[in-house]
């Protein structure tokens, strides 16, 4: 089957840099604005349920995450385990765990006080996009939320949050195309989160 991802050029329709797509398992998919026609869509409308992939087109980058939580980025993949001792807890390669997705911009405005002006200018500093999900493994549950941010003008770079309800002493292992790039010691207090940034250049 086709993927409109791997199909893509990558180009927004629009003049917004960064835009977000759904693409279902039936092929079809809905885009913040139609890749034909320009539509704009909600958020609220995407049916997560149907879900294959999940991610953001813009400036030839095609950035998502498949089903199993597994994030593949301009062609990397990016797979996240906890190893706690000699077990480790795969957070990503779970397939149906991760339809509570997220997208959103962070943005700044210039307002212009002299004068009794109003706001004269808002400007996209920073796209995001990622997912939350709660997974059981071998009899602890993790909360896992990981998001890949894209600001203005820099680098883009990993967001990974994690809370788990025992205490843990474990490293986070981070895998790009199957081999471990990071390892970070990130040891857990029972139900407080811990989060990291990982860069991505």
């Amino acid at each position: 089957m086709l993927s409109i991802f791997n199909d893509h050029s990558g180009v927004s329709p629009v003049a917004q840099d960064f835009i977000w797509l759904g693409e279902y398992y039936d092929g079809t998919y809905l885009a913040e604005f139609d890749l034909i026609t320009g539509k704009e869509n909600s958020f609220y409308s995407i049916n997560k349920s149907k879900l294959i992939r999940f991610g953001i087109l813009g400036h030839n980058y095609k950035l998502f995450f498949e089903y199993d939580g597994v994030f593949n980025l301009n062609g990397a993949g990016i797979e996240v385990i906890y190893r706690h001792g000699e077990k480790e807890y795969n957070l990503t390669g779970h397939s149906g765990k991760f339809s509570d997705i997220i997208t959103y911009k962070d943005a700044e405005s210039t307002v212009n006080l002299a004068g009794g002006g109003g706001l004269t200018n808002t400007m996209i500093n920073q796209y995001n996009f990622g997912y939350k999900s709660v997974i059981e493994l071998d009899g602890v549950t993790f909360q896992f939320k990981a998001t890949c941010k894209i600001p203005f003008g820099q680098a883009m770079y990993m967001n990974f949050w994690l809370v788990a309800d025992k205490k843990l002493d474990g490293v986070l292992v981070i895998k790009k195309n199957n081999r471990i790039v990071e390892e970070i010691n990130a040891p857990l207090r029972k139900d407080v989160g811990g989060e990291v940034n990982f860069g991505l250049s």
